[in-house]
């Protein structure tokens, strides 16, 4: 009996079709989705795993769509690119609150999962919402120097979220929106001039032959990719035990992915031929005029947008970043972080009836 239930087992083992999106390279293909991939195994004896596509099945663009209509089963969802489908998901209009990534992500994640305006919309969406990854601090990688705010005046910028675009229009700039897979090719051909991204892109990309400057303005991070999303579809075969193994998966994935970035980060700075401009004057106080201005109007650019009650929300969201920057220690380690995600967040909430429409 015990060879036949093993064998029982073994029969009904399965694998989630995953696509992480960005490319063989990113950290989301060389870290996140393999740790998911190895926690589900180990949470579920083995009964679950992960199979990833780094690029090519679903592309940024269409992963909404993807997700919907279970072409992928899980892959990472870039809410900017959809503001009407998700104009309650405002964390990604407030990424320059908050000291460290960790701290962001776990704020964002809490902000969403606990959000039943947020997930109304992934539910109409036909998708389950698992946890956000964030970026190192943004920065301007560009192929001819800044030097000062007067010097991105014209300059063809690609940014990812609406901040940004704001940001480097009130500096003269034009805003360009593309997928960070398309960055190599549309810098080196002169398409768009830089890119306002973390510094990881330059290894996550391989932007070193192309980028030659990075001014250092740190302004705020990428807090929009919601890497931990499931289709629906998915989300009705798995019971509340499996479930529940998924999102703590995703936690851990995520965590590890976390550190993965800054180390990334960390890796740029020795890509040779790259010059690294620490921020002026003039850029120091046009960031700091233009945060000030954006976080004075966010409730009333939200309100805009059909978000109810958007000036509490605003509040709540910085109650938990607060909250987050009291749990994560600097020397909390990827593991520690992922269990700590899911004691607070995931393990609170019912998984029988999460996500369900």
């Amino acid at each position: 009996m015990t060879l036949i239930a093993a064998l029982g087992s073994i029969a009904q083992a399965d694998t989630i079709r995953a696509t992480s999106g960005f490319g063989p390279a990113h950290v989301l293909a060389t870290d996140i989705y393999p740790e998911i991939n190895a926690r589900l195994k180990e949470f579920t004896g083995d009964a679950w795993d992960l199979s990833d596509t780094p690029s090519g099945l679903v592309a940024p663009q269409e992963m909404s769509a993807g997700l919907r209509d279970g072409v992928t089963e899980m892959g990472t969802l870039l809410l900017p690119y959809f503001p009407a489908d998700y104009p309650n998901a405002l964390p990604s209009e407030l990424s320059f609150l908050g000291s460290s990534n960790a701290v962001v992500s776990a704020a964002v994640t809490e902000y969403v999962a606990t959000c039943p305006e947020c997930q109304a919309e992934f539910a109409r969406n036909g998708q389950v919402y698992l946890g956000t990854d964030v970026t190192p601090v943004y920065n301007l990688l560009t192929v001819r120097p800044i030097r000062s705010a007067a010097d991105v005046r014209g300059m063809r910028i690609r940014t990812g979220a609406p901040l940004y675009a704001a940001f480097v229009e009130k500096l003269g700039g034009v805003a360009v929106q593309m997928p960070s897979s398309e960055l190599f090719e549309s810098l080196s051909q002169r398409v768009i001039d830089g890119t306002f991204s973390g510094d990881h892109e330059i290894i996550a990309n391989r932007l070193g032959d192309v980028v030659k400057y990075v001014t250092e303005v740190n302004e705020g991070v990428f807090n929009g990719s919601t890497s931990g999303a499931v289709s629906a579809t998915l989300w009705t075969r798995l019971d509340p035990e499996t479930r529940s193994a998924l999102a703590r998966a995703t936690q851990y994935g995520i965590s590890k992915g976390l550190g993965a970035f800054m180390r990334d980060a960390a890796k740029a700075r020795e890509v040779a031929g790259v010059e690294f401009i620490p921020m002026d004057d003039t850029l120091r106080s046009a960031k700091e005029a233009f945060n000030a201005d954006y976080l004075a109007n966010v409730a009333s650019t939200l309100e805009a947008r059909g978000v109810k009650d958007a000036q509490a929300k605003v509040d709540r969201y910085r109650a938990l970043v607060e909250k987050w920057e009291k749990l994560i220690t600097p020397d909390m380690t990827p593991e520690a972080m992922g269990q700590l995600r899911y004691d607070e967040i995931f393990a609170k909430l019912d998984t029988a009836t999460y996500g369900n429409p």
